[in-house]
């Protein structure tokens, strides 16, 4: 029993009854005081009297039309419009239902205009109430609030800037918004409730130093991609903890909206918008095929595993020699998909051309993927013949076969240091491309593309994890020279690339993405420093290492032969084929490959030179790579000395 007692006199149901004995007065005060100014001519006692006794029948009217619409329901110190216009709409309801009650029954206490007075007059009392409730509420948890609570900058003073101010006050927040900054000039002076708009993005340094800011919330989901890069660069520069919230169509419905908001990446910072692609497309060449991803295991073979198998393959078929990065992939799509994907993992290298065949002969692929190779640009100028084991061999195996048993599709993974190279990883990626358009000239029942891009963010090769791990290590930083720059992509977009070219490719085309803006490699530096927390040359140093053998300041796409023509994705173009082929290029490729194999790093050098024309390789690239390595070294053992010394000091 005394559970049912607890149960009807809870806290909920109690402040349900205050807020409703509250309206009750409110509303016979209202009703009594508009009886008297309509009455106040006439003075008509029996009117007033008539209307007193058939007042509770307007707080009955009134408590049922609350409980039907929902007004009973609402949190009113987080209310909005919506609720004030049900809250109104239940008033017009019962005072509609009274009128029809009066003129049947009671037979005409007041004419049509007085109800509508009365029904406006209450309204207008009932809302102040609530109004002052809601006022009074936010202010009394603004005083009592956490004083700790970081202070918090909102960038942002549109709709989403709101709710992201009302969640913060509402949740009693670790972030506390005190000032808000918007580019729209009108706005400047304004305020969200009480957070003031202080003024433009291009001051945020300066209102971060004025308003002690510790934290701030990137609140305009959609924004473009320029403007976010120069905003967000205004962020970094300060030491602020940044929050972002993502692209306004990649916002979930009914969440909490801070749940959304990310830390900034350094993606963010790159100044392109997000590439889009036919999914469409993909599926109708993807769907119901047996596909077969060299490198599965890979960064980027491992994301082309993800997204193909989101397109409903026959099976899908991961090939890498190293087994550890497969079984991860392995692993991770089977808890995604359990058995509605058909997957094996083959463990084996592309150059054994005898199991390829094999593979070929078994699982029967429809379209291929190549993302096996080497990559590490130093790596291989050290070891330039087993980068045409693994790069060259491989694809002339993969390609070659691919004809032999008509495969559908092959797609080359490509980049863009095959483009008049300076290294071996970009000449053997050169003759990879070169491999795929002589063979599409042989077998026309395969439809063979390669994809051409830059650096890929997080990618295995990317500068971004080394620049990380350096700076968890306290530095330096190693930028090989001040000017260079580079084009980046994220590694989602770099696939959703390869799988698009898969729809368009037909004869041994490549295909380029228009990345926009190069970053420099050092302005990228600087922001990692400050995403991570830290300020550059104070507590992370970068240091000059001077351009590695074979490395450019930029690098292009296209050659001068082979121009530019656009495919239906207006971000995405194709090179014509070019000509650089000498006569015998099969049987050079193959002398290029016995080189190889005979360990010959000189000979295999003026092979590569050989075939392509293009390739200029740096004299010597062994000796400057190890100095360079030394320097390097001992610029560290300066800069730990120097650190220890100034430490010193200080304790001193």
């Amino acid at each position: 029993m005394s559970g049912k007692i607890n149960k009807i006199v809870s806290p909920k149901n109690l402040r349900e009854v205050v807020l409703f004995l509250i309206d009750s007065i409110c509303v016979l005060l209202t009703y009594i005081v508009t009886i008297l100014l309509l009455n106040i001519k006439t003075a008509n006692s029996d009117i007033i009297i008539n209307s007193l006794i058939v007042f509770p029948l307007v707080i009955v009217l009134y408590l049922i039309f609350n409980y039907v619409i929902g007004v009973a329901r609402v949190i009113w110190r987080y209310s909005n419009l919506e609720d004030y216009f049900k809250l109104f709409l239940s008033l017009i309801l019962t005072f509609t239902v009274f009128a029809l009650f009066d003129y049947f029954l009671i037979k005409k206490v007041y004419n049509p205009s007085a109800y509508i007075f009365l029904t406006l007059s209450v309204s207008a009392v009932l809302v102040i109430i609530r109004g002052i409730y809601a006022y009074m509420y936010s202010k009394l948890r603004e005083n009592v609030g956490d004083h700790s609570a970081a202070n918090t900058m909102i960038i942002g003073a549109g709709y989403t800037g709101k709710l992201v101010i009302d969640e913060l006050i509402r949740h009693k927040s670790v972030l506390k918004p005190v000032c808000i900054v918007d580019d729209d000039s009108d706005k400047k002076g304004r305020a969200i409730g009480s957070i003031k708009i202080v003024g433009n993005t291009s001051e945020i340094p300066k209102f971060v130093k004025k308003y002690d800011i510790k934290k701030i919330v990137f609140a305009i989901p959609s924004c473009d991609k320029e403007n976010r890069k120069r905003i967000l660069k205004n962020c970094v520069a300060t030491d602020c903890e940044i929050r972002v919230l993502p692209f306004i169509g990649q916002m979930i419905n009914n969440v909490n909206i801070m749940s959304q908001a990310k830390e900034v990446k350094i993606e963010d910072l790159l100044g392109r918008s997000p590439i889009v692609f036919d999914s469409l497309e993909i599926t109708s060449y993807v769907k119901d095929k047996i596909c077969l991803v060299t490198g599965g295991g890979g960064s980027i073979g491992s994301e082309l595993c993800r997204q193909i198998a989101k397109y409903s393959p026959k099976k899908l078929i991961i090939l890498d020699i190293y087994e550890n990065s497969a079984y991860e992939i392995q692993q991770e799509l089977i808890r995604e998909y359990k058995d509605k994907l058909d997957l094996t993992v083959e463990i084996c290298s592309v150059a054994d051309f005898d199991r390829m065949e094999l593979l070929y002969k078994e699982h029967k692929p429809e379209i291929v993927f190549h993302a096996a190779a080497h990559k590490h640009v130093p790596l291989m100028e050290t070891n330039p013949e087993e980068a045409v084991k693994n790069n060259v061999l491989g694809t002339y195996n993969m390609v070659k076969l691919a004809g032999q048993y008509k495969v559908k599709k092959f797609i080359l993974v490509s980049t863009d240091k095959a483009v008049n190279p300076t290294n071996v990883m970009g000449a053997t990626k050169r003759c990879c491309e070169m491999i795929i358009q002589h063979f599409s000239k042989i077998y026309d029942k395969t439809e063979y593309a390669a994809v051409r891009f830059g650096n890929v963010l997080g990618s295995n090769g990317s500068v971004i994890p080394l620049f990380k791990e350096q700076i968890k290590k306290g530095g330096p930083v190693t930028v090989t020279h001040r000017d260079i720059i580079r084009y980046f992509m994220t590694i989602p977009e770099a696939v959703s690339l390869v799988l698009q070219a898969g729809g368009f490719a037909k004869c041994g085309e490549i295909f380029v993405l228009d990345m926009g803006e190069p970053v420099r490699i050092l302005e990228l530096a600087e922001n990692l420093i400050r995403l991570m927390g830290y300020t550059p040359y104070e507590d992370i140093d970068i240091v000059y290492t001077g351009l590695r053998p074979g490395e450019k300041l930029f690098e292009e796409v296209l050659t001068d032969e082979e121009g530019l023509q656009k495919t239906r994705n207006d971000k995405i173009y194709v090179g014509h084929q070019s000509n650089d082929f000498k006569k015998d290029f099969e049987k050079d490729l193959n002398n290029l490959i016995t080189i190889a194999f005979e360990n010959d790093r000189e000979g295999v050098l003026s092979a590569l030179k050989y075939l392509i024309p293009t390739f200029k390789h740096a004299k010597n690239h062994k000796k400057v790579f190890e100095a360079k390595n030394k320097e390097i070294l001992s610029m560290q053992k300066e800069i730990k000395k120097a650190r220890s010394r100034k430490s010193e000091k200080a304790e001193a």
